[in-house]
């Protein structure tokens, strides 16, 4: 009986040794973390307020905002284990080796981390601009540039997310980077139609359009002699911006002036000839 009480004093002092030990050091990690948490955010925003006044790019001042996060709050936590007494060096290695095994199973989240850091460096895109990816063919305006994924906004405005792996390693056109682009067209009228009279028509249809930048002089010529009409390619320069909207004017509004001068258009049509064998 004497013996059980013993064991049970020596567990209760054991107990509170523990306590006294251990219990101050878990006190104080709490508070460690719990401060730790409110200065990472601070220096977090002061970040960004230095990103906002030095115009930084808004793709890599988000990457360099989340990877600042994280790496501060890595080192908060070896601040904290090191306070607990767990060896750091033990628990890296064991993480690393945890990792490898991770990172075979994890092919797939590492090359599109590598292609984001690529993306992000490199920047052969930003956000806002209208790009054209051919890794799956599709096209829209970058909506945000994460460390995996890629987000597009679509002219009908969906939203598609591409992994930056695939989008690293493939071709993209970027149709923001420049200020002006070029609007290709070809309009076909009827090989009755004389060259000059069309082109004349043509050319007073540009003329008259508000977004075509009159300093660069409009291309219109023959391109082909097709099965049924005379193709006309008119080439004209414009804001970027302003591309969409002075593509699908010219069209409706060379319909319009074609029909005023009376331009014949040609369609595709077929002649039935019957024979009475009788």
């Amino acid at each position: 009986m004497n013996t059980i009480i013993k064991a049970l004093d020596n567990i209760k002092v054991r107990a509170v040794e523990l306590i006294v030990r251990y219990g101050l050091k878990i006190l104080l990690s709490l508070i460690i973390l719990f401060v730790g948490l409110k200065v990472i955010k601070y220096l977090i925003k002061l970040l960004e307020k230095f990103f906002e006044r030095s115009k930084v790019d808004v793709s890599l001042a988000k990457f360099l905002l989340s990877a600042s996060s994280l790496i501060l709050k890595i080192l908060l936590g070896i601040i904290i284990m090191e306070n607990l007494e767990i060896k750091s060096t033990s628990l890296i290695a064991v993480l690393g080796a945890t990792g490898i095994g991770i990172g075979m199973a994890l092919q797939g989240s590492l090359a599109n981390l590598t292609g984001g850091i690529l993306i992000l460096l490199l920047r052969p895109f930003k956000i806002g601009d209208f790009i054209e990816e051919n890794a799956f063919g599709h096209e829209g305006i970058v909506e945000d540039i994460q460390v995996f994924y890629t987000t597009l906004r679509t002219r009908d405005n969906k939203v598609i997310t591409i992994p930056n792996g695939n989008l690293s390693n493939s071709s993209i056109t970027n149709h923001s980077t420049m200020d002006i682009r070029r609007v290709d067209l070809t309009f076909g009228v009827a090989y009755e139609e004389e060259t000059a009279r069309v082109k004349k028509v043509i050319r007073q249809v540009i003329d008259k359009h508000p977004l075509i930048i009159k300093e660069k002089e409009p291309y219109i010529n023959i391109s082909e002699h097709g099965d049924s009409s005379v193709n006309f390619a008119v080439l004209v320069w414009c804001n970027t911006k302003d591309y969409l909207q002075v593509k699908y004017d010219l069209i409706e509004q060379m319909k319009i002036k074609f029909d005023e001068e009376n331009v014949s258009i040609p369609y595709p049509h077929m002649d039935v000839n019957i024979v009475n064998s009788n």
